[in-house]
């Protein structure tokens, strides 16, 4: 049987959606495999249907009509990255760029199941790059990974993850603060790590801090159950946190402890406040430094080793607003010179 590049697309949707049949899934098998072109087209193809998924398309059009309309749009670029292959390295569409990390799943996925061509498939694996997730100064970041899983990225935060993620491993590795609702799945758990800290779920809803310049690295779970290695101190057992605990790892000493506290706090950050729960000042000031983009220095280990505890709506507040609650401690003094802001203690 003759088929057309219409037929291929009804079948590429119909299996994306999960509504193809046995002899359709085994002609859609054949033809996949049966040549290099044919793979790239599936791939491409896969791109545009994720771009045209998006929540906001959804709501007004099926999947199946975003998809027509969206690679209508788009045919131009569409045609020139399905059937050229010069060998030369092209620079995808802007759009394609980005739908190419989550497409790389469905891809490899099919791969796998293909005729057990599990050598092909980790080829395919073995060709995929990180990607790279920043969240500026000034601003958070959020985003919903291959898997469902939602994260929200603080400020200064740098996420990394493979673009086989939810393939073969969930795997994540954070530098700086991160919300994360993981979605469940117990036969492929997700791991986050820093360079001082892992954490091991399977599905469930947690914070976690780990900046690179911070003393502390901290974790506070909401939902669900959590197990947790220092990495600085490989030896020790893992220990694990239930809803409502937090563990607090100290980076210079390499010891961590868990305490009771209300893990809502912990997230007040994404709704734009600011909740400090006796946390060290000098972990504090950096904070508000990838806040206000600003410059702190704290003169005194006594003063960069106060705790302190306290709610602000960073959303309504100016660094100097914060500055003067601080201030009104009784604890500290401040000044702000050519845009640097100088903590003393208080005399």
């Amino acid at each position: 049987m003759k088929t057309t590049n219409t037929q291929i697309d009804e079948w590429i949707l119909d299996y994306l959606n999960q509504e193809i049949g046995e002899n359709e899934r085994q002609a859609l098998d054949s033809w996949v495999m049966s040549s290099e072109e044919n793979r790239s087209y599936f791939r491409k193809t896969c791109e545009v249907w994720l771009l045209s998924g998006t929540e906001k398309i959804r709501d007004r059009y099926s999947a199946r009509r975003a998809f027509e309309l969206f690679k209508a749009e788009h045919a131009g670029e569409f045609a020139s990255s399905v059937h050229q292959d010069t060998g030369k390295k092209r620079k995808p569409a802007r759009l394609l760029r980005y739908a190419s990390m989550a497409a790389a799943a469905i891809l490899v996925a099919m791969l796998a199941y293909w005729g057990g061509n599990r050598h092909g498939a980790e080829k395919v694996k073995d060709q995929f790059a990180d990607i790279v997730v920043d969240a500026p100064l000034g601003s958070s970041t959020r985003m919903t990974l291959p898997d469902g899983t939602v994260v929200t990225m603080n400020a200064g935060s740098r996420m990394v993850y493979s673009q086989g993620f939810g393939v073969s491993d969930r795997n994540i590795f954070l530098s700086g603060e991160g919300w994360f609702e993981v979605a469940r799945n117990e036969t492929l758990p997700m791991v986050v790590c820093s360079n001082d800290l892992q954490v091991r779920v399977v599905g469930t809803k947690f914070n976690f801090r780990d900046y690179p310049e911070d003393l502390e690295a901290i974790v506070s779970l909401k939902e669900g159950k959590i197990a947790l290695t220092n990495k600085l101190r490989p030896s020790t057992s893992e220990k694990f946190l239930n809803p409502d605990q937090r563990v607090v790892l100290d980076k210079h000493s390499g010891t961590m402890h868990i305490e009771s506290k209300d893990a809502a706090n912990a997230m007040q950050w994404t709704t734009g406040d600011l909740f400090f729960d006796e946390e060290l000042l000098s972990d504090i000031a950096k904070e508000l430094e990838r806040y206000y983009d600003v410059k702190i220095t704290i003169l005194g280990d006594n003063l960069r080793n106060l705790r302190i505890y306290g709610h602000f709506v960073r959303r309504e507040m100016s660094i100097e607003d914060i500055l003067d609650m601080l201030s009104a401690t009784n604890k500290i003094d401040y000044t702000i010179k050519d845009g640097i802001v100088t903590m003393r203690e208080h005399k």
